[in-house]
């Protein structure tokens, strides 16, 4: 009776919430809940899918441990439809639960950053997993931490890379006007500029364009030594395709992780996307302990290999974990106090919040290169965990 009088809360609860909070965990009703909000549908879906599939694998694994404290963790995912306004309301919904103990989870920045100012306010513990635009940790809260490389960081190994191999003397910028977008874009003009880079179109564009030829036949007509853009998933694969189209042919193009570094961006670009190089924080390969196991696990479970996104959720599961059975206490203050001391080791890397230049409860790691080679992502850089040696320049077109 009591297990059939818990159904029929959590159910009662799903129809008053309009269908767009999803609760995950197991049999038990006394448990601790952890509110994700997280794009489950909408345009950045395919990114919201992979991290809810590596959260619930993770609460699988937590659960069959025997939880925290003696209890069962319970994820409350809640969909933010990949716009702002919609993932404001879901997050509300999570924060007014009083059961909810924190937050993590959430992927595009301009949807985060008004859910973490009200997170904020209403003094619940965010742990952001993925989101990267830098005023994220930057606006002086106390109760936003973020376990992923912010967006100036993004492309630490890439930039690496023009220095010591590529060594562009012109570039070309294109970007999305998002607010991850325009973080990175900015933060790779300036590092140009000061590496003596001439950047000779800096031209963002608005979300949901299709037609990206006018753009890009300004950038054939500058011959520049790398194209460079800052794309979610549809538009890194139309502005891939589109390149081929009208052949243009830059030494390197080079994409800012997102769009550019899941699995689905090869089946969507096809051999257009052979040679493309990328940022990407993490990758099967690097020796952070548990990996490679959680990759294998990942692909058997779902049947596809598992982006960054996944590995920083997943990641970002045990984190929290953590930090509830360290918090001296089952309040929200008790869990953002143990996340303050947090220092651990993950698959995702080293996680320790700290302080650094204008980042407030910031995790700091290193970023990796990939090369699309032979239809699969390739690490090239650092060379010393690369899994295949870079090819560049590129091959023209007419030469592949």
């Amino acid at each position: 009776m009591k297990k059939l009088a818990m159904v029929m809360i959590l159910t009662l609860v799903v129809i008053l919430a309009g269908g767009d909070v999803h609760v995950r965990t197991c049999a038990a009703a006394d448990t601790i809940k952890i509110g994700i909000p997280l794009p489950l549908t909408g345009r950045h879906s395919p990114f919201g899918q992979h991290q809810k599939r590596a959260f619930e694998l993770a609460l699988d694994e937590i659960n069959a441990a025997g939880g925290a404290k003696g209890k069962m963790l319970e994820f409350v995912f809640a969909d933010d439809q990949s716009k702002p306004e919609t993932g404001l309301t879901a997050a509300q919904k999570l924060v007014e639960d009083k059961d909810i103990i924190m937050l993590t989870g959430e992927y595009s920045s301009s949807i985060t950053y008004p859910i973490a100012g009200l997170a904020e306010k209403k003094k619940v513990p965010f742990m952001i997993s993925t989101a990267a635009a830098d005023k994220i940790t930057q606006s002086g809260w106390t109760y936003i931490f973020r376990l992923d490389q912010p967006a100036l960081e993004f492309d630490s190994g890439l930039q690496d890379f023009f220095l010591k191999v590529a060594k562009p003397k012109t570039m070309v910028i294109l970007y999305e006007n998002t607010l991850f977008g325009t973080s990175v874009a900015k933060g790779m003009k300036a590092w140009a500029e000061q590496n003596n880079i001439e950047v000779l179109i800096f031209e963002d564009y608005e979300a949901g364009v299709v037609d990206f030829k006018p753009m890009l036949f300004k950038a054939k007509k500058e011959n520049p030594d790398v194209v460079y853009a800052i794309s979610y998933l549809m538009d890194a694969t139309l502005i891939t395709r589109q390149m081929k189209e009208i052949d243009l042919n830059p030494k390197m193009f080079a994409g800012s992780a997102a769009g550019y570094s899941i699995p689905e961006y090869l089946t969507g670009a096809g051999d257009a996307a052979e040679y493309v190089y990328t940022s990407t924080m993490w990758e099967r390969t690097v020796k952070y302990p548990g990996a490679m196991d959680f990759d294998t696990k990942y692909r058997e479970k779902f049947k596809v290999a598992p982006p960054y996104h996944a590995a920083q959720t997943y990641a970002s599961a045990y984190v929290c974990l953590d930090a509830i059975k360290r918090a001296k206490e089952l309040t929200r203050e008790a869990v953002r106090e143990a996340l303050e001391t947090t220092d651990m080791m993950t698959i995702y890397g080293p996680v320790k919040f700290k302080s650094y230049g204008k980042y407030e409860r910031q995790n700091q790691l290193p970023t990796l290169v990939l090369q699309v080679q032979k239809g699969k992502f390739e690490i090239v850089w650092p060379q010393n965990v690369a899994t295949s040696t870079a090819i560049y320049p590129v091959p023209k077109w007419t030469e592949r």
